[in-house]
């Protein structure tokens, strides 16, 4: 009886490991400080979205991660939250890339239910993604690899 038991004990942590590998890797989107030579941009600046009402805790990645040399196509993706861990719904989010292009052109876009949206990036090199959801502007970069030498 032990035995059965030690197997599906074991099984179970497999089982948790195996789903732990398929989750894509999430970088914690930070909030973009403050440079020291320019000045805070004014509130209108070219990422204005409606303000949340209430704390949005973001994340923001890129499926995949990094993009193959030459570039390629990436999704964005931003999940928001309230603080305790709920879906943040209706949350208004812009992106902007220093390269390539975005599909929504850099128009506002609005979490879901689950306090998600996404964006599609095309870049053939490394771009920084600055985004501000619900006030809050956050960035991350989507590299793209080197070319290799044969």
């Amino acid at each position: 009886m032990r035995f059965s038991v030690v197997l599906v004990i074991a099984s179970l942590s497999l089982a948790g490991c195996r789903t732990a590998e398929r989750r894509p890797a999430v970088v914690e989107a930070s909030p973009e400080p403050p440079s020291a030579s320019t000045p805070e941009p004014p509130a209108d600046d070219t990422l204005p979205v409606k303000q949340a009402d209430e704390e949005v805790v973001v994340a923001a990645w890129s499926e995949p991660r990094t993009l193959p040399p030459g570039g390629g196509q990436a999704q964005i993706l931003v999940r928001a939250q309230k603080r305790g861990g709920s879906p943040f719904a209706g949350v208004e989010v812009r992106l902007r890339a220093s390269t390539g292009s975005l599909y929504s052109g850099g128009k506002v876009l609005v979490t879901d239910g689950r306090g998600m949206t996404r964006d599609r990036l095309t870049a053939h090199k490394t771009a920084q993604i600055t985004l501000n959801a619900g006030g809050t502007r956050y960035r991350f970069d989507v590299p793209v690899l080197p070319a290799s030498a044969e």
